[in-house]
């Protein structure tokens, strides 16, 4: 699938994760004649490769909702939607837990999802027990439960969108850093690689993490702070079946079931900053500590389960832990797609889709990006926080 590099294109994707990965083959898809995704190392070698890559449904915004349920249903099917490749998706189920505080903001939000078309339906305590009768749920006064959804193999699912966009036409390049973005005036017009320039009218920067290096000569200023963020292996012990993923807001832990008996679990936040091109990939001991003794809190039976490490990736965070998303108007032909915050993975699909529409027609019908832009943060103008358990927005 690498190429070598040419020297003009009708539209650059930089960056070749999951995101560049699906803005690319959606292009290629609605014919886009020389699309051109160039990416650094190799395919999913950032922080997606380093995804949980859960598939989920709803948000406590209506743009994110419809982007994951769209997305999570392309998952679903995706041989007939992708049309080739294989993603590693597992419907395992997804189930969110939340304490007293939160149980106003769930039901909201499931309400409004299932408007939306996402089959998500509230959980009572006693129903979440029967649901899963290995967990603890004292401190659970409800849960919502998505059937359809659960996870992919994020690698996988790169790989996929990547091979089908180099089938429709698409040239993938790997192992050569974009170093700038080429301007005529304001006006975009091309790349420079490390193998020679690429001249081109249109760029769509799917950069996570580095794209703030590109964008800010530009002016184009977006605070992103790399954060490490740690996931810990357990073994499970023999009497303990399968579980759904678990979105636990009262512990602000997440899990998933892993093949081998395994089950990965994390914190939904860290606080640590790192160089992305530099940072401890492992499992820091104490984390796993404190990770064991969180799981065993909600599985009693992984009392008796056995550690088996772990492994650290890095999040491309916004202030307000929303991306950025479309075009950049102060510099025609630039388009952007950065800054998930961590919950990226699962929107790619559908907003790969967007993306391509803006590029070639201008707007996505249906769907506003005006709230992703950049510039919010220029402004002071971020946006809420969205996930499932915080309050609806409007």
């Amino acid at each position: 699938m690498t190429a070598g590099v040419p020297r003009a294109a009708d539209v650059v994707v930089v960056g070749g994760g999951v995101h560049g990965a699906s803005v690319a083959y959606h292009l290629a898809r609605r014919g886009a004649r020389r699309v051109v995704l160039v990416e650094r190392k190799f395919l999913a070698s950032g922080p997606t490769g380093r995804s949980s890559a859960l598939v989920r449904r709803f948000y406590a915004m209506d743009f994110l909702t419809r982007t994951a349920n769209t997305s999570a249903t392309v998952f679903q099917h995706w041989a007939d939607q992708i049309g080739g490749g294989d993603p590693g998706f597992r419907q395992v189920g997804i189930l969110w837990l939340v304490g007293p505080d939160r149980v106003d903001n769930l039901r909201a939000n499931v309400r409004r999802a299932r408007e939306l078309g996402a089959n998500v339906a509230t959980q009572a305590p006693d129903e979440v027990h029967a649901l899963v009768p290995t967990m603890a749920v004292d401190d659970v006064a409800l849960g919502a439960y998505e059937p359809e959804s659960g996870y992919a193999d994020a690698a996988m699912t790169t790989n996929a969108f990547a091979t089908r966009a180099s089938e429709q036409g698409a040239t993938v390049v790997q192992y050569v850093p974009v170093e700038a973005i080429l301007t005529a005036g304001d006006r975009v017009s091309g790349v420079r690689t490390a193998a020679g320039e690429i001249h081109a009218p249109a760029v769509v920067v799917c950069a996570g993490l580095w794209a703030g290096r590109l964008l800010g000569p530009l002016g184009v200023d977006v605070p992103v702070a790399p954060t490490r963020h740690q996931m810990c292996f357990f073994r499970r012990p023999p009497d303990f079946g399968p579980h759904p993923a678990v979105l636990d807001r009262p512990h602000s832990t997440y899990m998933r079931p892993e093949t081998g008996n395994l089950t990965i679990h994390g914190l939904f936040a860290y606080d640590e900053v790192v160089d992305p091109d530099h940072y401890n990939e492992g499992a820091d001991p104490g984390e796993v500590l404190r990770n064991a003794e969180l799981i065993a809190e909600r599985f009693p039976a992984m009392e008796h389960g056995l550690s088996m490490g772990g492994y650290s990736g890095v999040y491309d965070n916004t202030p307000d832990h929303e991306p950025v998303l479309g075009a950049v108007p102060e510099h025609p032909g630039l388009f952007v797609n950065f800054g998930w915050s961590g919950h990226g993975f699962k929107h790619a699909p559908a907003v790969g889709d967007i993306l391509a529409q803006v590029v070639l027609d201008g707007h996505a019908p249906g769907w506003n990006l005006q709230p992703f832009r950049w510039s919010r943060f220029r402004d002071n103008a971020p946006l809420p926080r969205a996930t499932a358990a915080d309050p609806p927005i409007s």
